[in-house]
């Protein structure tokens, strides 16, 4: 039961809220879209000068666009897992994770289904997103290289963000005194702002974006372990009950 109980929760938490799933692959759609027009675009309107170059006047959009939709797959990716601490507040208001509780479980375990649930829905998406990259980029002739990177660095920031974005959110949660919701604005801005720097360093610094995008994935694994590690001292059981 409990290696399949977060298959469980991830098909629940499907049926609770589509809105979020929409708001994800549509995010998704956008994303790939913005990667492939570097297979398209051949100058800067405004400069005239080629988008590969490297006068003063030129910006390398070939080479940042598709990092930057890097950014925004990951966040498509916690919008499409948002339904799981939907669920988890409704659980946790409705004396599920009690029950949990009452059959042996810890607040660890509680979290490690609950953030199984997460990483399977982020997992789908990002898997696709992955595929619509390829499929896009071969079409549009993409730099065969840079497709690489682009997955590469889509699968390496999105499921320790996603993670590390749950953990916080379920912390959150089980720590109010009142039953209140996942909030959800709380949770993008803290979505937003982790994976900020991947949205202005490929603007900034074209260079470095692939390793800070990496050092950036790093730091949250760490994170996101940190965390989950924690959450049984963190957090008592009675901040599980409703």
């Amino acid at each position: 039961m409990s290696d399949g109980l977060g298959v469980v929760i991830a098909k629940r938490s499907i049926s609770l809220s589509r809105t979020f799933l929409i708001i994800g692959v549509f995010l998704a759609l956008l994303s790939v879209l913005i990667s492939s027009l570097s297979g398209l675009i051949g100058y800067v309107a405004t400069t005239g000068v080629p988008v590969n170059a490297t006068g003063r006047g030129g910006l390398d959009l070939a080479s940042a666009l598709p990092l930057v939709s890097v950014a925004i797959q990951v966040f498509a990716a916690i919008i499409f897992a948002t339904p799981v601490l939907l669920l988890y507040v409704y659980d946790k208001n409705n004396a599920v994770l009690e029950y949990f509780l009452s059959l042996g479980r810890n607040q660890e375990d509680i979290y490690r289904q609950y953030l199984k649930a997460s990483l399977i829905l982020a997992s789908g998406l990002v898997g696709s997103e992955v595929v619509m990259n390829v499929v896009a980029g071969l079409v549009v002739g993409t730099n065969g290289l840079r497709l690489l990177e682009v997955s590469g660095l889509v699968v390496a920031l999105a499921l320790p963000v996603v993670s590390f974005g749950t953990l916080v959110m379920m912390s959150f949660s089980s720590l109010q005194k009142q039953r209140v919701g996942a909030n959800q604005p709380l949770g993008m801005a803290i979505g937003i702002i982790i994976v900020m720097p991947a949205y202005i360093v490929p603007l900034a610094l074209p260079a470095l974006a692939i390793v800070i995008d990496l050092l950036l994935a790093a730091v949250i694994t760490v994170l996101s372990l940190l965390t989950y590690l924690s959450s049984s001292r963190l957090i008592s059981r009675e901040k599980l009950l409703p």
